[in-house]
């Protein structure tokens, strides 16, 4: 089994155990609107300018499987060598301090990411080398990010670095902090 879909399970189990259904349609971050941020709204041509392959997008949690209490898409790195893939995730429901309990994760450190108060982590399900996330909180809901090797690919970068590059790339399109 890839080391991504190890890694989304994870994700999956721990956050479908606490959540709760939302009403209504996910819309691109629109105030006081009591829907979702919907990831997979930001544009094509930024997820390019960060490195990452607009064509490889993965929309949603897969067949079968449905969160309501968190949107999610995700991308593969560059074109010429996918060696890992992106991840974003956004909840109306949840903080900062929930992600923070969430054992899927571990080794919490807080950084900031542009201006913004966020929380780095390591994913449990795969070595430090293979994986990282970040996190902060919004005017909206958190927005939470993972990026981990795909398959048996070697990392060929650190997971931690790319992370928060991807993050602060694609800032400009999250919901404002707190």
């Amino acid at each position: 089994m890839q080391r991504r879909w190890l890694s989304l399970l994870a994700v999956v189990a721990v956050l479908t155990s606490c959540s709760q259904p939302v009403e209504g349609t996910a819309v691109a971050g629109v105030p006081g609107q009591a829907e979702q941020f919907e990831p997979c709204s930001i544009p094509d041509d930024a997820i390019a300018a960060t490195g990452l392959n607009p064509e490889a997008r993965l929309a949603g949690w897969g067949e079968g499987i449905s969160v309501k209490a968190w949107t999610t898409c995700g991308w593969r790195g560059p074109t010429q060598n996918s060696w890992y893939q992106f991840d974003v995730y956004f909840s109306i429901q949840f903080t900062l301090d929930e992600v923070r309990q969430n054992p899927a994760f571990e080794n919490y450190k807080d950084v900031n990411l542009d201006g913004r108060p966020a929380v780095e982590f390591g994913l449990s399900s795969m070595d430090r080398d293979e994986g990282c996330g970040t996190s902060f909180d919004t005017t909206e809901g958190v927005v939470m990010f993972t990026l981990a090797t795909l398959g048996t690919a070697s990392p060929q970068g650190d997971p931690c670095d790319l992370i928060r590059r991807h993050t602060t790339d694609l800032g400009r399109y999250f919901p404002p902090s707190r």
